[in-house]
């Protein structure tokens, strides 16, 4: 995948693992992901383990995962629809 211009190289990784539909069980650390979306917009925790991402005008809330990673299928595809519609694809 090519690199985005912007982003640091660990930050880039992050968002190729986001969108690496051949990995089994792709996993995600809640750090990780936090870093990437302050690196191109803004988090803000809300309380009660809510935080909502901000890039390009576009707005997502999550609850942060239990285990700090996110590995279910279904929030892995939320934050993959929410990077797409806010331009941020790999």
């Amino acid at each position: 995948m090519p690199a985005h211009r912007h982003l640091h190289a660990e930050n880039q990784v992050t968002l190729e693992t986001i969108f690496d539909h051949h990995r089994h069980a792709p996993r995600v650390e809640w750090t990780d992901l936090v870093h990437l979306i302050e690196e191109v917009g803004t988090v803000r925790d809300k309380g009660d383990g809510v935080y909502q991402f901000v890039v390009n005008g576009e707005h997502h809330e999550y609850a942060r995962p239990r285990h700090d990673a996110i590995t279910n299928a279904d929030e892995l595809a939320a934050l993959r629809h929410f990077l797409e519609r806010a331009r941020m694809t790999p």
